[in-house]
């Protein structure tokens, strides 16, 4: 690479991850990323729980008994 790509590619990895790095914003791709897979986890969980409050009262299925 040469010197002036380096200084290039370098000053575009400052600005993106700057605020990151100095902990002022998640503005980096990684914080976006870790931002969408935390709110994935989120909604999933909410999800379960209310499955499991809809499951909560019905009784238990017997096994091996067939209607």
């Amino acid at each position: 690479m040469s010197g002036g790509k380096l200084w290039v590619t370098a000053g575009l990895a400052v600005m993106i991850n700057g605020s990151s790095l100095l902990g002022i914003g998640q503005n980096s791709v990684g914080g976006v990323a870790r931002n969408i897979e935390c709110r994935h986890e989120i909604a999933q969980a909410i999800a379960v729980a209310r499955a499991q409050k809809v499951v909560a009262g019905n009784r238990p299925e017997r096994v091996g008994y067939s209607v």
